[in-house]
C-alpha cells in the first residue's frame, strides 16, 4: 500500500452559495480501505461523486493512479459502485444482474459464465443465481450488487451507504464479508457511512467530515483514542465532557470505559452518587452524579456486567469513580 491510487486536491464543489466541499485534500493509497465517516449533510456522498465521477468539481484537481481524472467520464474511471438502494433489474435473474455489466463488454458466454460464478460463490449465494431480486431477502440483494460492482473487474469499490437498508445481525455479517472480500482481492475502497460502528470495525482508514471539511483523519484507534476535536470525540463512540477548573476552564473528556468505578474511597477518586443503570448485555451503562463539589457532573461510565453483579451496584447507592489522568482527554471550547 505505498501507491497513491486516489488523490484529491483543493476541492471545492458549490451549489450557488452553497459550499458542499470546502477545499478537500486526501490521498488514498493503492489497497486501503478508507470510511467517509461523519453526519448527514456534511458532504461526504458529494466527495464520492466527484471521486466516481458522477459529478464535477467547482475547483481542484482529482487524479486516479496518478493521471488527471478531473474531467473524465465515469465510464472512463473503472470503478464498482454499491448504492444503499441495490438497484437490481427486477426483470432479470440474479445470475443476468451480475452478467449485464459483462455482456456490455462483449465476453463470450463461457467468459461470462465463468466469472459471474467465480463472484456468485465468493459472495456466498451460488444457490441463487437463478431467482429474481424480489424472490431474495434484502442481504441477498446487496450480495448480488456487491458481485456485480466486482464482476467488472474495477480498479476500485465506491460504496455509498451500503448497508444502512439491512437488519443488524446481516449488516454484521456483511460487513465481514465485504472486508474479506476487500482484503482478498486488495481492491482500493472508499466507503461513505454516518454508522461509527461500520467506520471503526472496517476501515483500514477514517477520514471524518462536518461541514463540508474533512475535520481529521487517521486510523480508527488513532481516531477513537486521540481525537484532535470535540467534534470528533462527541461523534465517535460515547464521552464525558466536563469543565476542567484545574486546566484554566478548559473542557475535558473521558470515554466511560476508562471510568474506575468502585463501592470504597481511593487516593484522588471523586465522590458520586449512582443515578441509572442500563444492562447491555456484556456490560452496564452507569451514570453516576459527582456530590460534594460545588459543580454537579453527571458522568457515564461502562462496567462489565461481571464486575457490576461483583460489586453488588444499587441505583441510589454511594459510588467512587477513579479518571486515570493519562487517559484523559483536554480541549479548548471550541476544539483541540
Amino acid at each position: 500500500m505505498t501507491e497513491s491510487a486516489i488523490r484529491v486536491e483543493g476541492v471545492f464543489k458549490r451549489y450557488g452559495q452553497n459550499t458542499v466541499l470546502n477545499n478537500i485534500d486526501l490521498d488514498i493509497k493503492e489497497g486501503e480501505f478508507v470510511c467517509l465517516l461523519g453526519p448527514s449533510g456534511c458532504g461526504k456522498s458529494t466527495l464520492l461523486r466527484l471521486i466516481a465521477g458522477l459529478d464535477m468539481p467547482t475547483e481542484g484537481k482529482i487524479y486516479l493512479k496518478g493521471k488527471d481524472a478531473t474531467f473524465l467520464p465515469a465510464s472512463k474511471r473503472n470503478f464498482g459502485i454499491m448504492f444503499q438502494s441495490y438497484a437490481l433489474f427486477p426483470n432479470l435473474t440474479a445470475f443476468e444482474n451480475v452478467a449485464y455489466g459483462l455482456r456490455n463488454q462483449k465476453l463470450a458466454n463461457k467468459t461470462v459464465n465463468e466469472v459471474v460464478n467465480r463472484y456468485f460463490a465468493m459472495v456466498g449465494l451460488t444457490e441463487a443465481r437463478d431467482r429474481y431480486p424480489a424472490q431474495l431477502s434484502g442481504g441477498e440483494q446487496q450480495r448480488v450488487a456487491l458481485a456485480r460492482a466486482l464482476a467488472t473487474n474495477p480498479s476500485f469499490l465506491l460504496l455509498d451507504e451500503p448497508l444502512s437498508a439491512l437488519d443488524a445481525k446481516v449488516r454484521i455479517k456483511l460487513r465481514r464479508e465485504i472486508c474479506r472480500i476487500q482484503r482478498e482481492l486488495e481492491l482500493t475502497t472508499i466507503m461513505v457511512t454516518h454508522d461509527q460502528d461500520e467506520a471503526l470495525t472496517m476501515a483500514d482508514r477514517i477520514i471524518v467530515m462536518n461541514r463540508a471539511m474533512i475535520m481529521q483523519s487517521g486510523t480508527p484507534q488513532q481516531i477513537y483514542e486521540r481525537p484532535e476535536s470535540r467534534f470528533v470525540a462527541d461523534f465517535i463512540g460515547a464521552i464525558n465532557f466536563y469543565p476542567d477548573f484545574d486546566k484554566g476552564g478548559r473542557l475535558s473528556a473521558v470515554r466511560p470505559e476508562n471510568i474506575r468505578m468502585g463501592t470504597e474511597p481511593e487516593e484522588g477518586s471523586l465522590c458520586a452518587e449512582l443515578e441509572t443503570m442500563e444492562f447491555r448485555g456484556s456490560f452496564c451503562r452507569l451514570t453516576a452524579r459527582l456530590t460534594g463539589m460545588q459543580r454537579n457532573d453527571e458522568l457515564m461510565v461502562d462496567l462489565p456486567y461481571s464486575e457490576v453483579k461483583q460489586l453488588d451496584l444499587k441505583v441510589g447507592g454511594v459510588v467512587y469513580l477513579n479518571l486515570p489522568s493519562q487517559q484523559v482527554l483536554h480541549f479548548a471550547e471550541q476544539g483541540a
